[in-house]
Parts: structure tokens; C-alpha cells; sequence
């Protein structure tokens, strides 16, 4: 379905709804659309145009997130290993987190997708990384890295209480192999003729177990919490 007739069907105009895009980004990322097709498309979940949605975007966005959260946190506490900022970032970027911080950013008021029994999984969180590529393709780095900054991580990341909550797998393997002088590796690559991603997990250069999934994300969460059961370690 073309996004803009689905727009009309809804008794709102494209025009309508360009100036609604407009006040948005202005009022919550403090930027204002040059290019707002970018932005209509990344409110566009796939169920509602399988051409032109959010996806590209959203994949784009989570690289420049992870990117900044990573930097703003190495400078921001000089004293942390590796694991813990490793830690630290993964509290921030993951699913679960970034559905929170969309749901504060107020991205379900805006986002067009058609509702189904089940619902769509992630719907905000994805949302909110093909923002931040729409924002980055607008923009460019500097400006996007200043809205992470400003608009989500100062204003609604608490990394206090982040850091009091339970550690993810990952970081769990990470820092046992600080800890414990293990050098830990994680080795991952897409598939051959898929978009599937394969990740290896190495302990002292010896292949410890694999996981093979939808993204890198997950397939290497998988590989930890394999890992963590082998080596038997607590949360």
C-alpha cells in the first residue's frame, strides 16, 4: 500500500502529517526535518509499504548508536575495563531497552504500521534507530551523535541504575576472561547467500560453541549464554 494514500484513508493529509513529522522532531530531537521524506520513512513500519519502510534505516541507525554510546561511555568513565563498558553499552542498545526508550520518546503517537493479532515485535525500539539513520542522512554524524547525546542518553538513560542491574551473558564471559587472564574472542560473520549471522565463540584461541541467527546481536548472545552454562557462571 502506498504510504500516502494510507495517510488519506486515515482522514489525515500527507500535508497534515508532514507538519506533525516537523513538530516532532523539533519538540523531542531537536532537530528539524530538511528532508522529511527520511523521516515519514523511518515511522514506516514494513507492514505498511514493503518498499518503502524503516528498515534499511533502522539498520543503519543501530550501527551510529552503538558508535556513540560506546565512545560517550569510554570518555565518560576512564577507569572501566573492556567488560564493563562492554557491559554498560549493551544495557543501553539492547531490544528491551530500546522499546523503553521509544515508548518515552513518544514514537507509538507517530509511527504508521497495520495492527495485526499478534502485534509487530520491536516496533518502537526500531523505530527509534531508523530516527537516528533518517537523523544521520539529514545531518551527518556530528548532528546525529549530538542527539543521541542530548535528546536520549542525558535525558533518559539513568546509568546508575543500569549499572546496578544484571550483567548480560556477554559481558559475563567478558570480564571472566579479565578476570581470569582467559583471552575470550567473539568471531562472527554473515552467511554465504543469507542474511543469517554465524558467531563463534573462542577461549584461548579453542572453539568453544557457535550460534547461528537473525543478527549479530543475537547470535552472539546465544554463543554466551552457551558459554556461561559451560563454565558454570552466576549471574
Amino acid at each position: 500500500m502506498n504510504i500516502f494514500k494510507a495517510f488519506f484513508q486515515k482522514k489525515k493529509t500527507a500535508f497534515d502529517y508532514s507538519d506533525e513529522i516537523n513538530n516532532y522532531f523539533l519538540d523531542v530531537f531537536l532537530v528539524k526535518p530538511k528532508n522529511k521524506s527520511i523521516y515519514i520513512q523511518s515511522l514506516t513500519h514494513k507492514s505498511v509499504s514493503t518498499e518503502c519502510n524503516n528498515e534499511r534505516l533502522e539498520y543503519l541507525g543501530d550501527t551510529i548508536l552503538s558508535s556513540v554510546v560506546i565512545s560517550y561511555l569510554y570518555k565518560k568513565y576512564p577507569k572501566k575495563s573492556e567488560g564493563e563498558l562492554t557491559e554498560l553499552t549493551s544495557k543501553i542498545v539492547n531490544r528491551k531497552k530500546l522499546n523503553e526508550l521509544g515508548k518515552n520518546l513518544k514514537i507509538q503517537n507517530h509511527i504508521k504500521y497495520i495492527k495485526q493479532k499478534n502485534g509487530h515485535k520491536n516496533l518502537l525500539g526500531n523505530a527509534l534507530e531508523a530516527i537516528i539513520g533518517a537523523i544521520y542522512l539529514d545531518y551527518g554524524y556530528k548532528v546525529a551523535k549530538k542527539v543521541i547525546i542530548n535528546a536520549i542518553l542525558k535525558k533518559h538513560i539513568k546509568l546508575k541504575e543500569l549499572g546496578n542491574q544484571e550483567k548480560d551473558p556477554k559481558s559475563m564471559i567478558l570480564i571472566w576472561g579479565q578476570k581470569t587472564k582467559n583471552l575470550v574472542k567473539f568471531k562472527g560473520r554473515i552467511l554465504h547467500q543469507s542474511t543469517l549471522y554465524k558467531s563463534d565463540l573462542y577461549i584461548n584461541k579453542k572453539l568453544i560453541c557457535s550460534s547461528t541467527r537473525e543478527s549479530k546481536k543475537l547470535a552472539e548472545r546465544d554463543v554466551a549464554q552457551d558459554a556461561r552454562d559451560i563454565l558454570f557462571l552466576k549471574e
